[in-house]
């Protein structure tokens, strides 16, 4: 059996399927060991930007991995981080014969379930390395008006730490956006309105808003008494089609940090450029920007 993981998502949890027909998984590892050029080393895996980055692709028996003189994990970049030749040919194969309708939940309780078209998703994300269409780009998530421009709110700024969230790979493979944009730290791969009993139900920017104002968020201009510091200016955007969500936080050197899902902490956009602006960067696929909120004090102790 072949386990896939699909690496594309930020908050949610990357999700993950089976090739469990023994001459399909052969079939598979065949065309990796064919041409070890197309895979990539850990390193390399954990600097995808947002969208889909590639496929990790996990053996559970030592007799598969020592017929064909690989490791047990291997990752096969995709998208915007595949490189020359079979790359998307080899994906391909791999999005066809994994059952992603049956997708083992890797954090339980805390996913929804796999969309029925997301075979497609990801076929359409292959092919238009990692982007999608951006003619659908806000989606208004309430709480910021036109009057509340002239409101000032006194909020803090941390400075920019990538280490803190790189440095072990534990680290980085259990906290997502989410996690950046609270500034903490849960090893759980945190899920807003999880942490106050009330998750989002679905991938929109009125209910992903909602679940972090169940944690204690405000929208920007709802200001936080100085008991709430600190406060945290940070943005929400998300991918059309209730794929998935993605949170940034303002640094104190004056740019936006955040956390694509299980990789690296950083302060650029998917063209390499550093994020001054959120609603300006480069997303990729998260062409929805739903607006700016702030964390509390209260907040990030509750998320989970």
């Amino acid at each position: 059996m072949l386990r896939i993981t699909a690496d594309i998502y930020s908050g949610r949890p990357n999700p993950t399927a089976d090739i469990t027909d023994e001459t399909e998984a052969r079939a598979a590892l065949r065309e990796l060991a064919r041409d070890r050029d197309l895979l990539a080393g850990p390193a390399e895996a954990q600097a995808g930007g947002l969208g889909l980055r590639g496929f990790w692709v996990e053996t559970f028996d030592d007799e598969l991995s020592h017929d064909f003189d690989v490791e047990s994990r291997l990752f096969l970049p995709a998208g915007a981080q595949a490189g020359a030749g079979r790359a998307a040919e080899v994906a391909e194969r791999l999005i066809a014969t994994a059952d992603w309708g049956h997708a083992p939940d890797t954090f339980a309780g805390s996913v929804l379930p796999v969309e029925e078209d997301f075979r497609e998703f990801l076929l359409g994300q292959l092919a238009g390395g990692g982007r999608v269409s951006a003619t659908d780009r806000v989606e208004p998530a309430g709480g910021e008006r036109g009057e509340d421009l002239a409101v000032t709110c006194q909020i803090e700024f941390a400075a920019f730490n990538p280490g803190f969230w790189n440095n072990d790979p534990n680290v980085m493979a259990h906290n997502n956006c989410y996690n950046y944009a609270s500034n903490w730290r849960t090893n759980t791969f945190a899920q807003p309105g999880r942490g106050c009993g009330h998750m989002y139900t679905q991938i929109t920017c009125a209910e992903v808003g909602r679940g972090a104002l169940c944690d204690g968020m405000h929208h920007r201009f709802d200001c936080f008494p100085d008991s709430e510091k600190p406060r945290y200016l940070t943005a929400l955007v998300v991918i059309p089609g209730g794929r998935d969500y993605h949170w940034y936080r303002k640094q104190k050197e004056g740019f936006w940090g955040h956390k694509p899902g299980q990789t690296a902490a950083r302060n650029y956009d998917n063209s390499g450029h550093v994020i001054y602006d959120p609603e300006k960067a480069d997303r990729g696929p998260y062409t929805i920007f739903c607006g700016y909120f702030y964390g509390c004090n209260t907040q990030r102790h509750r998320i989970n």
